[in-house]
Order: C-alpha cells, then sequence, then structure tokens
C-alpha cells in the first residue's frame, strides 16, 4: 500500500541526525519508489482513511526545504503542482495551504531579504521556437549581420518579480501565488520522474476539465432529469490566464517526453481557453499543437490534411486568354492514323494569305482580252437626235453588216 510505504518515509526522517542528512538527500533523489507513493496519496487523498497522513507529507516537505540540501528541495518542488490542483479542488486542507504560502515566500525573497527579481532575455529568432523553425529561414535572412541587428533590439530585458509575500491565500491573490510556484516549478522540470510528469498532465485534464460534462455525460438518456446532471458535477475552478500559460510549459516538456496524458491535457486546456476567451492561451497552446503534429515523435495528435496553397509563377491575366477555334469548326486529326493520298490540314498564317493572293492577281494578267469587255463606253448622239450608247452603236452597225452581207449573198 502507498499510505504504508509514505508511513515508513516519514518515520525514517525523523530518526536521522544532522550528519546523516546530506547522504540521506542523496539518496532520496533517485527513491523513485516514495515519489510515486507520494503522487498516489496527494492526487487521490479520499481514498486513505489516515487523517494525519496528508499533515505528515505536507510538514516534512517543508523540512526539506529548509535544509539547505539542494536535493531535498528539488525532491519538494516537484510536487507542486500536485498539491496547487488539491488546494485549488478542495480547500479544506489547512496543511496544504500552509505549505504553498511558505514556499512562496521564501522563493519571492533572496538570501538578504530583498525582493527577488528573476531578469531573462527573449532569444533571437535565430533559434527554433514553438512559433517558428529557425532552419526554414532563408540564409540570407539569418545572417550575421542581421542577427547583429537583431541582437541589439532585444537588449531589453524580461523581468519577473518582485512579489508581494502573503499571510494567507484568498480569492483576491490566490491566481498569483499558485502562479508564481507553477513559474519555480517549471525551472525545475527537467528533474522531475516521468511518472510525476505523467501525473501533473492528468492533474491539468482535471483542473480545467471539472464542471463540463464529458462524453459519458452528454450521451446519458433524454429521460433523465436535469437536477440529476447537475448534481453530479462538481463546480468549476477558475483559472487565470497566466496559470494557464504556466500548465502549457509542463505539456509541453512532457510531450518532448512522450508522456502520457499530455496530448490529453493539450486538448483541455485549448478547450478550457476558448471558453475563457484567453487569446494569449490560445496562441501559444495552437503553437505547441502545430508543432507536435509536425513531430514525428510524438503519438497522439491527429495530423491536419495538408491545405497547402502555392501561388503559380505565371499569374492569370487578361493577356492570358488565347481565342481558340472549337473542335466543331476544323476537325482534329491524328497524325498517326493518316491516309495515304491525304495530307493533313496545314495551319493558314497571314504571310501565305498574301502571297496566295499575289499569284491570282498575276494569272488573271495573261488571260485574253475580249473585245468590248473592259472598255468604257461613250454615248452618241442618232441622226435622230436621240443619245446611244458606244456600245449599242457598235451592235447595231454589227447588225447592219449582218443583214447587207445576207441580202449581197441572196442577190
Amino acid at each position: 500500500m502507498a499510505d504504508n510505504l509514505v508511513l515508513d518515509w516519514l518515520d525514517e526522517f525523523e530518526a536521522l541526525t544532522e550528519s546523516e542528512i546530506h547522504t540521506y538527500s542523496t539518496e532520496q533523489e533517485h527513491n523513485h519508489e516514495v515519489m510515486i507513493a507520494l503522487y498516489h496519496v496527494l492526487s487521490e487523498p479520499q481514498k486513505y482513511k489516515s487523517d494525519h497522513l496528508i499533515d505528515g507529507i505536507c510538514q516534512q516537505l517543508l523540512n526539506f526545504y529548509r535544509s539547505g540540501e539542494a536535493h531535498l528541495r528539488r525532491f519538494t518542488i516537484q510536487f507542486i503542482p500536485t498539491l496547487v490542483f488539491l488546494h485549488l479542488s478542495d480547500k479544506s486542507y489547512s496543511a496544504i495551504q500552509t505549505l504553498l504560502v511558505s514556499l512562496y515566500n521564501l522563493e519571492v525573497i533572496d538570501s538578504k531579504g530583498q525582493p527577488r527579481t528573476v531578469s531573462f532575455r527573449i532569444p533571437s529568432i535565430a533559434q527554433s521556437s514553438i512559433y517558428h523553425d529557425s532552419s526554414n529561414l532563408e540564409p540570407a535572412f539569418i545572417a550575421e549581420n542581421s542577427l547583429r541587428r537583431w541582437e541589439e533590439c532585444n537588449t531589453k530585458l524580461v523581468s519577473w518579480g518582485p512579489l508581494p509575500q502573503v499571510d494567507c491565500l484568498n480569492a483576491q491573490n490566490r491566481q498569483r501565488v499558485v502562479t508564481a510556484l507553477i513559474f519555480l516549478y517549471n525551472q525545475q522540470i527537467s528533474n522531475v520522474i516521468i511518472q510525476g510528469v505523467e501525473q501533473t498532465c492528468r492533474g491539468i485534464s482535471r483542473l480545467v476539465s471539472q464542471g463540463f460534462n464529458n462524453t459519458s455525460e452528454s450521451n446519458r438518456s433524454s429521460l433523465a432529469s436535469d437536477s440529476s446532471i447537475q448534481t453530479s458535477l462538481r463546480p468549476r475552478i477558475p483559472v487565470s490566464s497566466p496559470l494557464l500559460v504556466e500548465l502549457l510549459h509542463i505539456i509541453y516538456h512532457a510531450a518532448e517526453r512522450c508522456a502520457v496524458g499530455a496530448v490529453q491535457a493539450l486538448h483541455d486546456v485549448i478547450h478550457r481557453a476558448k471558453y475563457e476567451s484567453y487569446a494569449e492561451v490560445l496562441l501559444a497552446a495552437n503553437a505547441i499543437k502545430n508543432l507536435l503534429q509536425n513531430s514525428p515523435s510524438i503519438s497522439g495528435v491527429t495530423p491536419r490534411p495538408s491545405h497547402t496553397h502555392s501561388v503559380s509563377k505565371s499569374m492569370i491575366t487578361n493577356a492570358s486568354f488565347r481565342t481558340k477555334k472549337l473542335p466543331d469548326d476544323i476537325p482534329i486529326q491524328d497524325p498517326n492514323q493518316t491516309v495515304l493520298g491525304e495530307a493533313g490540314l496545314d495551319s493558314i498564317t497571314e504571310e501565305q494569305e498574301d502571297t496566295e493572293k499575289s499569284k491570282s492577281k498575276g494569272a488573271l494578267k495573261h488571260l485574253p482580252k475580249i473585245p468590248g469587255i473592259g472598255k468604257k463606253h461613250k454615248v452618241k448622239n442618232n441622226p435622230q437626235g436621240d443619245q446611244i450608247d458606244s456600245g449599242d452603236a457598235h451592235n447595231e452597225n454589227f447588225m447592219n453588216d449582218t443583214n447587207h452581207s445576207v441580202h449581197v449573198s441572196a442577190v
């Protein structure tokens, strides 16, 4: 049983002397069996009947943190998300609230008792992030001169803190305190065992999904009354936008380590961010989702269909349209199926048309001339005073000559 293992762990630390604490701290860093047992007890404390078990765990974790040993300090930090989720869902555990307040107050001040400020600088675009891949940038874009210009623009430091100390957790400062504690956890997340990361992902899903109808509840029979559905739902837990952004750091790290439940936690956070209309959370969550979809090592993310819109180099304009004759006007002939003695249709060009016209004009010049064709007809006056066309006069003279020749032959 996990509770028996945790009780033995509590008794072991109480029997230690000051000289044995350093050796004990080194051993606890690799005591995965106790870590997993603590995750089970803190995730579902209602399963264990001992009333003082949670109080003893919180007291020992606080002693670990105050001991000054780096290994014991990291041992305590890895349980911060589980303690935060338990406090947000059930505020009746006063020991957990005291532990969270103590850890927060110890972190917001330095060793001299002054407000602590953590400063860091955002890296340049030459380093990949969840929003871009530096390997896809053009070589000229990440040249030395360009990088120097970007480095000069990014000289402003981003600071975290200073934060005020608190005496207790209430509705006014609760979100700020738990967000700062998750920020502290993210600095040490690489030292957390994979079982702890998976347990944290399951806790994130419960945190953001509590109070919403799940798939099983939505498929209930229509005969069930609304009151029965409402009583089965627990109240929703308020979450702020900065808290969800810090939780996305955990999800991204868990997905990179292929932790079970990381993808489901990401979908749950996106659903809650849509409900709360948190733009910053949706931006970071969708960037992580798109990055995981393109990662071959991550399983469980449904790939999106590829919608690549490539712009053609030759854009279509009015000049791109050419008038063409329909197939009904000119029959299409297959060059492979030509009949012997029949030549294919040649294309007609303007030069060929001009040549044919010039040839036809030259051929007309060599034709014999016919009398009376092509001459202009002149109008003459006959003895009676009537105007006679020259052509008619010629025809009349021809008829007179014919009649005269006929008369002579008769005589």
